[in-house]
């Protein structure tokens, strides 16, 4: 049977730390930390993860070191059912982040310098006989230049796949004109508000929304943090409510979200049951260390929903704007 979703994207090794002050200085050589943890992360790492036990057979796409990392990330990939296509790079290390994590469950990140193993170029033939094609992230390794992404997605779109995005958007990304010749291949954008508004330089959710739309962006979700999402396509435009969890850690929430988002539409549900999906398994994520520990099969997000209609009387229909 094959792969109905392919995820393109990075792989990477997070060392998480919670619990440590890093607002002051060292007074020793050493300081306490009341939790560090070695996990797999990474956009697309996430998702397949997380696609994968919520019952979707997915396939990610990535580039690795020929080193340790890599066969640790490999191995929980493939023990979490995830089929692994790697770009092995031999003179390239594999991608390994610090993620440092606060009380109330923000993180901050220690990156390196990107390894020319996330630099890979993707195979079209992966994106072959998909129902949904995920690029992790636009913007960063492998999707740094328009010609990179444009491969992608119209090769997926002449597959008869979906094209799913989210963006991470920086210093010398590209600006939103060099986008504006892929973006209407992509039907499902999910930025969260600050990307949307580094990229568009708009100053409201709505006109974010609204110019990503005219540039042709089939349908536009805007991640608002603890807010939620806002909606916009041709058809609506809506806002959905966050479910209320108690953070423990927020790393990969978006990642999440997307697969959350994606298992629903692979079922048929229309986009705000997609979005409700989406925010369930955000919510779950958020409520444990890891960026993919929390979601553990599609039953454990239905009930997180139900439970939590029940709890904060947030079932109905959105708010139309």
């Amino acid at each position: 049977m094959k792969s109905k979703v392919v995820c393109i994207g990075i792989g990477t090794i997070d060392v998480l730390i919670k619990g440590v002050d890093l607002s002051t200085g060292f007074s020793g050589e050493s300081k306490r930390a009341k939790h560090v943890q070695l996990a797999v992360g990474g956009d697309a790492a996430n998702q397949a993860i997380v696609l994968s036990r919520l019952g979707v057979k997915t396939e990610l796409v990535c580039g690795m070191g020929n080193d340790d990392e890599a066969k640790f990330l490999h191995s929980v990939l493939v023990r979490n059912g995830v089929y692994v296509n790697a770009v092995i790079d031999h003179n390239s290390s594999s991608s390994i982040n610090v993620v440092v994590i606060d009380e109330l469950g923000q993180r901050n990140f220690i990156c390196q310098e990107d390894p020319e193993a996330c630099f890979f170029e993707v195979g079209l033939e992966h994106l072959e006989e998909k129902d949904v094609v995920s690029l992790g992230s636009l913007l960063i390794p492998p999707f740094t230049t328009v010609e990179s992404i444009e491969r992608v997605v119209k090769k997926a779109k002449e597959c008869g796949a979906v094209v799913c995005a989210d963006i991470v958007y920086g210093n010398g990304a590209l600006e939103l004109n060099d986008l504006r010749r892929v973006l209407p291949y992509i039907d499902y954008l999910f930025p969260n508000q600050e990307e949307a508004g580094l990229l568009t330089k708009k100053n409201t959710i709505e006109e974010m929304a609204e110019c990503l739309y005219q540039c042709g962006v089939k349908n536009v979700i805007i991640k608002t943090g603890s807010s939620g999402c806002y909606i916009k396509n041709r058809i609506c435009t809506m806002t959905l409510p966050a479910f209320t969890v108690k953070a423990i850690d927020t790393t990969g929430a978006g990642d999440n979200f997307a697969a959350g988002f994606i298992t629903a539409m692979l079922e048929g549900g229309n986009i705000r049951e997609c979005c409700e999906f989406g925010a369930a398994a955000a919510g779950i994520c958020c409520e444990h260390l890891g960026a993919n520990s929390g979601v553990r099969n599609r039953s454990q997000v239905k009930d997180f929903i139900t439970k939590q209609k029940e709890l904060e009387k947030i079932g109905g229909q959105c708010d139309e704007i």
